[in-house]
């Protein structure tokens, strides 16, 4: 199966689209129940404005995750195929992010971290652009200006702020001159929602909401039950395998290959942070990691020369998220 990803041609778009709704056809079709509601301190002002309304039918909000991992999987396969972070250009960053971001059946369903994980990869995309760069002050702003935008739909990714702004001083000097245009980036998301909810006289909720709720005391309440502490188990196998490849991703490859997977790393700590900061430990806050997980997965799977034994532990894997999404029925 994972060798109809090892392509570089458009037409695999579809079988992409293919792949997602498989991993995620339990959801679709109503045979796995949604995570507990929404609570109050659940989601930016902005998620409740766009997407609060599917919280209340479990089938709308599984279309709309499924249509959102798919826009992701596209953007972060872009992110690694116009950046040639691969050994050469295909689509499995796309397909094991999709793999990633249903692993378990809480990432089925809409969440606010899974709508902030969208502009994830666009934010990164406009990282990478300034590396070398004499003036880079348009992709600058974007990157602060969208990895922002993150924090207004998921408040705990504000951790992502930090990692950007690091990242400039990684990829090339970091002037201060460059730095304001970083503020000027942030605080320019902040200022045009402010005024559209001041509008509507909601600015005191809209200040409430994203600015006491960027971090709370770390939760480490794990689930008591087997099926919780499965999900627990397969996420953090995923986590540990991808996260410990640290020779795989940078053996023989470039310095600017190697700047770009160390903000990926610092990207994946971001999202760990923001999980582990919130009032209690929800395994959909993870989906902040994903977009830096498929590329990782991604490269463990390039990497070996056993293609059967690959295929194999592929299928393994899909197999086991669709049991894990059956296993309540059992």
């Amino acid at each position: 199966m994972l060798s109809l990803f090892r392509n570089n041609q458009s037409t695999t778009v579809f079988l992409l689209a293919i792949y997602t709704v498989c991993l995620r056809l339990p959801a679709l079709m109503g045979w796995v129940h949604p995570p507990e509601k929404l609570g109050e301190g659940d989601g930016g002002l902005l998620f409740q404005s766009v997407f609060g309304w599917a919280d209340k039918n479990a089938f709308v909000s599984a279309i709309l995750a499924a249509g959102l991992v798919y826009v992701q999987a596209l953007l972060v396969n872009r992110l690694a195929d116009f950046n040639r972070m691969m050994d050469d250009r295909n689509w499995l960053p796309g397909a094991l992010y999709v793999l990633a971001a249903s692993c378990v059946p809480d990432f089925l369903f809409l969440s606010p971290a899974m709508a902030a994980a969208t502009f994830i990869p666009i934010a990164l995309q406009r990282l990478f652009s300034v590396y070398r760069q004499t003036q880079a002050y348009a992709a600058i702003f974007d990157g602060a200006f969208w990895v922002m935008v993150t924090v207004f739909f998921h408040p705990p990714a504000f951790w992502c702020i930090g990692m950007a702004y690091l990242a400039y001083f990684s990829l090339r000097s970091f002037s201060p001159k460059e730095q304001f245009v970083f503020l000027t980036g942030m605080l320019t998301p902040t200022i045009l929602a402010l005024a559209g909810y001041f509008w509507f006289d909601q600015a005191d909720e809209f200040l409430r909401m994203q600015f006491s709720r960027f971090i709370f005391w770390p939760s480490f309440d794990l689930p008591g039950d087997l099926y919780g502490t499965l999900k627990i188990t397969l996420l953090g196998l995923l986590l540990v395998a991808a996260l410990l490849g640290f020779n795989v991703y940078y053996h023989k490859r470039l310095i600017q290959i190697q700047k770009y997977v160390t903000i990926l790393y610092w990207f994946c700590f971001a999202g760990l942070l923001a999980t582990l900061f919130q009032y209690d430990l929800r395994p959909e806050s993870l989906m902040l990691v994903m977009p830096s997980m498929g590329i990782f997965l991604a490269y463990l799977f390039q990497s070996s020369r056993n293609k059967p034994l690959l295929e194999l532990f592929h299928l393994t894997l899909f197999v086991v998220v669709l049991l894990l999404q059956f296993f309540p029925k059992f």
